[in-house]
Parts: C-alpha cells; structure tokens; sequence
C-alpha cells in the first residue's frame, strides 16, 4: 500500500523525511465522521505513522482538538470520554514528535507590535513553539501562518491525496 500526494509517490515529494506540525482541524477532520475531509485527513496522518515524514503535534493541538470534537464546531460531537481516549493516544504515541509552549515571551512581544487580538494569540505561540522545529505546518488556516518565515505553511486538504497498491 503507497499513499500518493499530489499525483505522486509520497517518497518522491518535498514532503518525504521532512517535519511537518498538523495544526488542530487536521486532527479534528480524521475523528469526523461526518467530515468531507474525513479519508485525506486520515491518510495524512497515516503518512507520517509510516514513516514518510516526521509527524509533529502540540500540546496546545491535542487540547484544540478535544474542545472542537465534544462542541457544536462538529455535525457529530464525540463523547468526551472517546475525545479523551484520541487525545491521551496522540499525546503518547511514539511515532509523532510532541511540541510543549515554549518561546512565549517572543510570541508575546510579536503579538503586541503586530497588534494580534483575541484567539488569534494561540496562533502566535504556536508559531513561535514550532519555531525551529518543524519545516511545514500543514493547516486549513494558511492565513494563521503566512506572517511567519520560519516554517512553510501550506493547506494539504486541497491536495490530491490517495492510497495505492504495492507494484
């Protein structure tokens, strides 16, 4: 079985060996079952469980995630106890990398000079947590990012994604 992202054989893309963060909804959408970003989320995450490239996910993710899937933001909220279970298996899988907050007193200082309100701070320190330490953050919220040179940003739920069989 080979997963194919953009047409091509994961192994042959910018993609393959790289450290890529998915932001929260990239999470969300693999535990949805009624998300129309369901399969491409899942096989993402597949991905980088297989080794392709080096999955990435923050603290501040996994506890995203548990509040989106028990909330309204779903057509099918889990139960708090299933979004516990996902959320407890992602923050102690050994194959993807876990990010805890860190360089907050930057993301802080960057809040305050670019005028960033609100919720849009999470965005801030996750940045600046993932600074250095990632090459890609894969996220349907590109424009979250785009300010931020460290790392490419990109929405990999606009990409062609598909599971394939072994030659």
């Amino acid at each position: 079985m080979k997963i194919y992202i953009k047409g091509r054989e994961f192994r042959e893309t910018e993609y393959y060996g790289k450290r890529i963060l998915l932001d929260t909804m990239i999470l969300c959408y693999a535990h949805d079952v009624l998300s129309p970003y369901r399969e491409k989320a899942k096989l993402l995450i597949l991905a980088g469980l297989r080794g392709l490239y080096i999955p990435y996910v923050s603290v501040q993710n996994i506890l995203e995630f548990y509040s989106v899937v028990t909330s309204r933001k779903v057509k099918k909220p889990l139960s708090p106890a299933k979004a516990s279970r996902i959320a407890v298996m992602y923050l102690s899988s050994k194959r993807i990398k876990k990010l805890y907050p860190k360089n907050i007193k930057e993301a802080l200082e960057y809040a305050a000079e670019n005028n960033v309100k609100n919720g849009d701070v999470f965005d801030v320190v996750l940045a600046y947590t993932a600074k250095g330490e990632v090459d890609y953050v894969w996220t349907q919220n590109v424009s979250d990012f785009r300010n931020f040179e460290f790392f490419k940003v990109e929405n990999p739920l606009e990409f062609k994604i598909e599971l394939g069989e072994d030659n």
